[in-house]
């Protein structure tokens, strides 16, 4: 998926470096990066993610994005590689996995039931209704009373 399509809901601070390249994958750990990659430098509670930007590159990184206060053209890097500055790196990270992943949350329908008493009644109840229509009903048992559906 091209960068600039992935960053579009993305707010930027500065960028260099051209958006128009293929990812094929994005992280925010440096050793998890495959070749084509998205690297998302997010600062730690004991590690600052610009550390690793080095070893994101050497395992493939062909982006970075990092934190507003960083100083994108004091980094070491190589002309070919963009680097994005962005508002919020977690932000950043979770929308950009929604855009790269197809949204698959809005995929997805939910019924949670709650209460005191009769929720596993109540949820039998609704998952032979749904199953009477083709549905294809999960039930999540840890949450009990929740259910996911889809058509089969």
């Amino acid at each position: 998926m091209k960068l600039s399509k992935l960053i579009s809901s993305v707010e930027i601070k500065d960028k260099i470096g051209s958006l128009d390249l293929d990812i094929t994958n994005i992280h925010s750990d440096s050793r998890k990066i495959k070749e084509g990659g998205l690297f998302i430098a997010i600062n730690g509670f004991a590690k600052n993610g610009i550390e690793f930007i080095p070893s994101a590159i050497e395992n493939g990184a062909k982006a970075i994005i990092v934190e507003p206060d960083v100083d994108i053209t004091s980094l070491n890097i190589s002309t070919e590689i963009p680097v994005i500055s962005v508002k919020n790196t977690r932000e950043a990270l979770a929308k950009i996995s929604c855009e790269f992943y197809e949204n698959p949350s809005q995929k997805l329908k939910l019924i949670g039931v709650t209460g005191t008493k009769g929720k596993t009644t109540t949820t039998f109840m609704i998952k032979s209704i749904l199953e009477k229509h083709g549905l294809k009903v999960r039930t999540n048992w840890q949450h009990r009373g929740l259910y996911q559906w889809r058509k089969n």
